[in-house]
């Protein structure tokens, strides 16, 4: 078909090929960076107690939504591959699943954020009502929210797959707007709304999201280039129980892999929960500005998996294995940039998210470890997302398991329970990262996700 023909991420230049599809999803990164930054000031004005419970509350929801995150991995490797071998008839019979089973865990999850919000940070904050009430006004509203999350990604994903990443940018540019100008509204009461605090930045977010949905469905059916493509719901119900059983392969050892990288970062927090609230505060910022500094590694990631997924569906695996050495050399050199940047600027970047005392202090520590770590953590990223964009998820799950709660949370408890520092624990999370990085490597060049097969039938 000319569709294929015209396909630039199977054929020219791979450079250019990486660029077109990870350039929009880096500038939509860097705009979900932008609302982090202004997320984190307004509720840094909230105070600690604040600024812990929304940090504990987060690490709930990466943990609750790992079967999310699995399926929105497995629905990327089928459609990239789809698209790749140009069974475009396919794309929308994955969409559609990938939807069903997304409102079956969403709804569980609604559930759980109901009843047991308070009782989980409860237990997370070492028995800190005030913390775990706090942390229940983000908590409650973002889990019965999570089908909007999940839709949401879906959307953005199947458009990224085919190789459309700029349709997403763009509507991404107008939930940023929306939320930014949601936040302070409903953090603080502004205009005819009441002052709803913490609780205020979830319903931001879920309003913001919201309107993202909309405006990818009008793009599939109303804006030109898509109105007769493949991004479509099924005209009438589909359902195919090998398909739900093909994408479960995938994204159970996705969610898995998302799980343990999420239980870590709780086993983190219940360790660093003990050195105090500022201790927490302090934790839960870095943690942001961990986020906010891999968004450029993060969108060239993403890009790298679509690129692995069209081409082995093209039958192009050498092609695929280029965009990652790209991807890797680029991450490398971003990253020590972004490691430089914040240790002369950890004092002021901190303080302006609120954090002060014991609190500022404690951070200041963390940002003169692990922000050089960065590049090794971007790198073991860029092999990973490669592999699962091939639909080979169990290698990140191996690597999560060994580096993220054996060693850098199992060598953190040791740390803690021995009366070390808090300021040991970050070469703690350095060890981690660079286990992690030594088992994708491994992995990644035995090449057997090359070789890992996708049933399109």
């Amino acid at each position: 078909m000319s569709e294929h023909k015209n396909n630039t991420l199977t054929d020219g230049n791979v450079g250019k090929a990486l660029l077109i599809i990870a350039l929009p999803i880096i500038i939509s990164n860097m705009l979900q960076s932008v609302l982090e930054v202004v997320d984190m000031h307004f509720i840094g004005e909230l105070g600690d107690t604040s600024i812990a419970g929304g940090t504990l509350s987060v690490s709930v929801i990466m943990v609750l939504t790992t079967v999310l995150m699995g399926i929105v991995t497995a629905t990327a490797a089928f459609v990239s591959r789809a698209y790749g071998s140009e069974k475009y008839e396919r794309i929308q019979v994955v969409l559609a699943h990938a939807i069903y089973l997304g409102l079956i865990f969403s709804f569980l999850l609604a559930i759980v954020g109901f009843f047991w919000s308070e009782e989980i940070l409860f237990f997370m904050s070492q028995g800190d009502a005030v913390i775990a009430a706090e942390g229940a006004k983000f908590l409650r509203p973002a889990l019965m929210g999570s089908f909007i999350m999940m839709l949401l990604m879906t959307l953005t994903t199947v458009f990224q797959s085919t190789g459309d990443s700029r349709t997403p940018m763009f509507v991404m540019i107008g939930v940023n707007i929306v939320n930014i100008i949601m936040n302070p509204t409903l953090i603080q009461g502004l205009w005819i709304f009441p002052a709803m605090g913490l609780a205020g930045s979830a319903y931001a977010s879920l309003s913001s999201r919201a309107v993202g949905v909309i405006l990818l469905i009008l793009c599939m059916y109303f804006l030109p280039k898509h109105k007769n493509g493949p991004i479509k719901f099924p005209k009438k119900f589909i359902f195919e129980p090998r398909l739900v059983r093909d994408i479960f392969v995938i994204a159970i050892p996705s969610a898995v892999q998302s799980g343990i990288r999420s239980f870590a970062m709780v086993l983190m927090m219940v360790i660093i929960a003990v050195y105090g609230e500022a201790a927490i505060a302090a934790y839960g910022m870095c943690i942001r500005l961990d986020m906010l500094g891999l968004v450029i590694a993060m969108g060239l990631c993403s890009g790298v998996a679509v690129m692995v997924g069209q081409n082995l569906g093209a039958n192009k695996p050498e092609r695929a294995k280029q965009s990652v050495r790209y991807a890797v050399t680029a991450n490398i050199i971003f990253m020590l940039c972004v490691a430089v940047l914040y240790l002369f600027t950890a004092p002021v970047l901190l303080g302006f998210f609120g954090l002060t005392g014991e609190s500022l202090a404690i951070g200041i520590s963390f940002m003169q470890v692990v922000p050089f770590s960065y590049f090794i953590i971007a790198s073991g990223m860029t092999m990973g997302f490669a592999m699962n964009g091939a639909g080979a998820t169990r290698p990140g799950m191996y690597a999560a398991i060994t580096g993220q709660v054996i060693v850098q949370a199992g060598l953190s408890a040791i740390l803690m329970m021995t009366g070390h520092p808090i300021e040991q624990i970050w070469f703690a999370i350095v060890i981690g990262s660079v286990v992690v990085f030594l088992v994708d490597l491994f992995f990644y060049k035995r090449g057997s996700w090359m070789r890992q097969k996708l049933n399109l039938d």
